[in-house]
């Protein structure tokens, strides 16, 4: 039997096009329904050059010769084709073929592919370099969210008793800052709710709308919850300013939201267990506790080291005159201004009555004085609330590279602040 006829109505028919034409000239000499539909009934007898885009990107054919494979995409019908190119003689006469197959399906399943190989491909390099830092702290995974979803700043809240702390990084100058504002309602559905779209500053509670303006966000700043949870009995978010390019489809994977949540619930479990040992209850601080241990078993191993040494001013006499509410009023705020500038590696301690400590690891000389800086600019800040309590706080500051000596530069710094204590005395005013 003779299936030729049923052959080429398959594969011009059902598997794409089937085109025959003069390899000098262009014309065409045959073509089947698919051109004939496509192009009409008269396509026979024009010229390939005016008819088909794709023919100007033909590799080059010899008579005979391999079979050439190549693609092209239709712009008008959006589709994608695989053409087949040969070259052939007949009767003296040299002509083309080419045969088109529809493969646009194909083409967006391989889009899908290669999209999903990517995310699994950057999924995967995120959860080995999220399970390395496991034990490690809240603010070595906050550059890591800004770089994975192509954003410049990650707040991170949880809640401690009636407090909640936000801590803050901005990708720009690589900077955290730290808040703490008081529980309530409206805050509680912060961390509570699931919210799966954009919110506007203006969204958000009063007091977490400050802390958002201090880190350089107005009322056109965008934001999108990542997560939140509850662990142990705290609650707690992650939130990321929203840029034109952030990462949104990837906010919504759950693998990765899951590698995220292990993160920050590990640190949070670990974290409750020894929190209350190594805080100051009153401002929640590093107590002296946490600060002998860390001078037996880290200061002493540093690169280099930044020390200040903090004092504030008039605590005796605002608790003799207004009661000691109004005294831890203001050593609240002396530690807020402290606290707005620690991170992983600058710790900040309330080492007892109106002495704080701050330690810089691993700092350069000009790290250590824009520290200085940034802490000066909060006190300053905090003071322009008014609540009738103005905090002065006196400082000194020491700076060394190994070999250093701890003991001595506690010394020095002392020395310092006691000068810097006197300098900020008004008359008539004790150093105290």
């Amino acid at each position: 039997m003779d299936f030729n006829a049923e052959i080429v109505k398959f594969v011009s028919g059902k598997i794409g096009g089937l085109v025959i034409m003069t390899a000098g000239s262009s014309e065409i000499v045959f073509a089947d329904d698919f051109f004939v539909n496509k192009h009409g009934s008269d396509v026979v007898g024009m010229y390939g050059d005016d008819v088909f885009p794709w023919l100007a990107d033909c590799p080059a054919l010899e008579v005979d010769g391999d079979v050439a494979e190549w693609e092209s995409i239709d712009t008008d019908t959006k589709k994608y084709y695989r053409i087949e190119s040969a070259m052939f003689e007949k009767e003296e006469k040299k002509y083309q073929i080419h045969q088109l197959t529809d493969i646009t399906e194909y083409m967006g399943l391989n889009r899908d592919i290669t999209k999903y190989m990517s995310f699994f491909k950057k999924l995967s390099g995120f959860q080995s370099a999220v399970l390395k830092k496991l034990s490690s702290t809240y603010y070595e995974l906050m550059p890591m969210l800004a770089d994975y979803f192509v954003t410049n700043k990650a707040y991170f809240m949880i809640q401690r008793e009636g407090k909640v702390d936000i801590i803050t990084y901005n990708k720009i100058g690589n900077v955290y800052s730290n808040d703490r504002i008081e529980m309530n309602a409206e805050i509680g559905q912060m961390l509570a709710g699931e919210h799966s779209d954009n919110m506007m500053f203006a969204d958000f509670a009063k007091e977490v709308q400050e802390v958002f303006a201090l880190t350089g966000s107005n009322e056109e700043s965008e934001f999108r919850m990542l997560c939140q949870g509850s662990v142990s009995g705290q609650k707690y978010a992650v939130y990321l300013s929203m840029w034109p390019n952030t990462d949104v489809a990837s906010m919504k994977e759950s693998t990765l939201l899951s590698v995220i949540r292990l993160y920050l619930e590990n640190g949070i479990m670990r974290e409750k267990l020894i929190y209350e040992s190594e805080h100051d209850r009153l401002t929640g601080l590093y107590n002296k506790g946490k600060y002998l241990t860390m001078m037996e078993e880290e200061y002493p191993n540093l690169d280099s080291i930044a020390i200040f040494n903090f004092d504030v001013n008039n605590l005796k006499v605002l608790n003799d005159t207004q009661g000691h509410e109004v005294g831890d009023r203001l050593l609240v705020k002396a530690a807020n201004s402290i606290r707005k500038v620690t991170n992983n590696k600058v710790h900040g301690y309330r080492m007892g009555g109106d002495e704080f400590l701050m330690i810089a690891c691993n700092v350069t000389e000009d790290e250590a004085k824009g520290l200085q800086e940034r802490w000066e600019k909060e006190l300053a800040r905090l003071n322009t609330i008014e609540d009738g309590i103005n905090c002065v706080i006196a400082v000194g500051v020491v700076y060394a590279q190994k070999e250093y000596d701890l003991p001595a530069m506690l010394k020095k710094a002392d020395e310092l602040m006691y000068e810097d204590k006197k300098r900020k005395k008004k008359p008539g005013e004790e150093i105290r």
